[in-house]
């Protein structure tokens, strides 16, 4: 039941321009081919010239697909070279939804989108401290563990 769950309508409607792609009709094959859809629900976040910034499959429920959604806007911002909208997107994630799936993944491009803003290296140690403190056996914990010494 997540797309009829009216904040999710409401997130969709407020910050992206959403489509639906029937993948079983032929006349949607030549789309279908250019983003090499392999399953459904296949979510993408584009820019307006068409440009893959993220993307997703699965279903989700409503409290993980909002996370989801808002952690895929703050990509688009990170990839759009948007660093502080980024920054405050992962940050919302972080805050408004931390036990989702999502959470340290939003955690870890946290610091990546305050350092590039920054250009301090307290703002990505200070992200990836908390991610090792909040999500220590997250896959997102173990990518920034290169900064640690053996």
């Amino acid at each position: 039941m997540t797309y009829p769950n009216a904040e999710v309508q409401r997130t969709i409607a407020g910050r992206f321009v959403g489509c639906q792609i029937d993948t079983t009709d032929v006349a949607n094959a030549p789309l279908v081919r250019r983003f090499r859809q392999a399953w459904t629900p296949d979510l993408r976040v584009l820019d307006r010239d068409g440009v893959e910034l993220y993307r997703w499959n699965g279903y989700l429920p409503p409290y993980e697909f909002l996370a989801q959604l808002l952690a895929a806007e703050a990509q688009g911002w990170l990839r759009l070279g948007e660093n502080e909208r980024a920054a405050e997107g992962f940050a919302t994630v972080v805050e408004q939804h931390p036990t989702a799936a999502c959470a340290p993944e939003a955690l870890y491009f946290l610091g990546v989108a305050r350092y590039k803003a920054s250009h301090e290296s307290k703002d990505l140690v200070g992200a990836w401290h908390a991610l090792k403190t909040r999500y220590p056996e997250s896959t997102w914990r173990l990518r920034q563990s290169f900064s640690e010494p053996a």
